[in-house]
């Protein structure tokens, strides 16, 4: 494996570890390297140059003609660098994502926080790790490196537009301009990068890792096909991977409608769901004409007219979004949702504040008792992710004060020496006779729906 060469971090990390400084005529060289180089491939391969921003196969041509050219003018070598180093870095400075492009590569990296172009965050293996050693050379290079993955989706982070929340092939990007730049960020441009994984965790590959118990596996067999359910949690605790999940508890001819602001679940793409082809994915659209904007309320509604049998909801942040999706669960069809709450309880309590409108709470609450099923809270714990709540909404004392039924929690006894989470799932009550006979209209078996409503 090459190593790549960055003589543009002021703090790198050798192999052994040993902290070590900038190496600014290195810095220079590489600087004239990629001028050369580029004027190269403007002047001698321009339509291929431009195109392999947004062709994969164009871009793998370019490698090739970026590691003949360097090879052939040993004028651009740079003492103390080994010429395929210097190809890598320079092809993926040119063609990707510069120093952060190692980090997008590796599939243990969840994400990536840039907060200034030296303080390069990453999350490996559910760990969070300071890497400076992915650094940018200055606040332009980083600009110019968030605005090539920006452009094949038409965007560019300018003052008339200095939050872009969007998806380049497998990462979701928030980028922040500098408020120097015209931007809202008070130090220096940011960016958070979300990785996808390129296929889904199945429900046994989450009893796996821990995520579920067996036992909570074959619950969800039998309720999930069934029930409305809420997924809740706080950010980066696993909401969106348990939810694209879910889907597998269906039959393959289900027909799914997927509803989110950017396409992040995917199902159509998934090796998991390759033989599940009555699938249709929504997104939103912003427009400055309101009547012409699609958010999640609208295509909710418009969901509605698809004949559709699950609708799966990437997150309700709203209270459009909220009433909305209330009002596909009371019109019949089975809707999976995420939010984002501190418990299962809170969950309950913010999906009122976000359906509600003030003067009719009560009223909404108790509608919201007898249209959601079940509420499942999901927890990042050191490196692992775990549903450490799973409980049964009853009814509404009110309407801030919901009453509810805990089926299963999650018992921590520590952590393990490598990072993990320690513990194991118990069951805690019985369900419902209300869910029970759900589970019976659905055709579980009265011997399952015995096991179910006794412990």
């Amino acid at each position: 494996m090459v190593r790549v060469f960055n003589p543009y971090q002021h703090i790198g990390r050798t192999d052994i570890g040993v902290v070590r400084d900038i190496d600014v005529p290195a810095a220079d060289r590489l600087h004239d390297a990629l001028g050369n180089v580029r004027a190269y491939l403007r002047d001698e391969h321009a339509n291929s140059f431009a195109q392999s921003i947004i062709d994969p196969a164009v871009r793998e041509e370019m490698k090739a003609v970026i590691s003949d050219y360097l090879t052939e003018r040993r004028n651009l070598h740079i003492r103390g660098v080994e010429l395929e180093s210097l190809i890598k870095t320079i092809q993926q400075e040119i063609l990707y994502f510069g120093p952060i492009q190692k980090a997008l590569d590796d599939p243990a990296v969840t994400n990536i926080d840039i907060n200034t172009p030296r303080d390069v965050y990453i999350e490996r293996n559910g760990e969070e790790e300071y890497r400076p050693d992915l650094g940018f050379k200055d606040e332009e290079h980083l600009y110019n490196v968030i605005n090539k993955m920006l452009i094949p989706l038409g965007k560019t982070l300018t003052a008339n537009e200095p939050h872009v929340d969007s998806l380049f092939e497998n990462y979701r990007i928030c980028a922040v301009l500098k408020a120097d730049r015209g931007g809202i960020a008070t130090e220096s441009t940011c960016v958070s990068i979300r990785k996808f994984a390129e296929d889904t965790l199945s429900p046994e590959q989450l009893v796996e890792y821990g995520t579920i118990s067996a036992e909570l596996d074959a619950f969800f067999r039998d309720v999930i096909p069934c029930t409305n359910i809420i997924i809740a949690g706080a950010t980066n605790s696993g909401k969106t991977t348990s939810l694209v999940s879910f889907p597998l508890y269906f039959t393959e001819n289900t027909r799914i409608i997927t509803i989110e602001d950017s396409p992040e679940m995917m199902l159509r793409r998934k090796k998991a769901y390759r033989n599940y082809r009555n699938i249709i994915a929504l997104q939103t659209k912003h427009h400055e004409n309101h009547e012409k904007r699609y958010d999640i309320a609208k295509l909710t509604k418009v969901s509605l007219r698809m004949r559709p049998w699950k609708i799966i909801v990437g997150e309700v942040r709203d209270s459009n979004a909220a009433r909305q999706t209330h009002e596909a669960m009371n019109t019949g069809h089975n809707c999976y949702v995420t939010l984002h709450a501190s418990s299962a309880r809170n969950a309950a309590t913010r999906i009122v504040q976000l359906a509600g409108d003030g003067y009719n709470d009560e009223a909404i609450a108790a509608q919201l008792a007898d249209t959601v099923d079940l509420i499942i809270f999901q927890e990042k714990i050191k490196k692992s992710r775990v549903i450490t709540e799973v409980v049964e909404l009853i009814s509404y004392d009110g309407a801030k004060h919901p009453v509810c039924c805990t089926l299963f929690e999650y018992v921590r006894t520590g952590v393990s020496d490598e990072g993990f989470s320690s513990g194991y799932h118990r069951r805690v009550h019985p369900v419902s006779l209300e869910l029970a006979a759900k589970m019976r209209a659905n055709m579980v078996s009265e011997e399952k729906i015995s096991e179910w409503r006794n412990l």
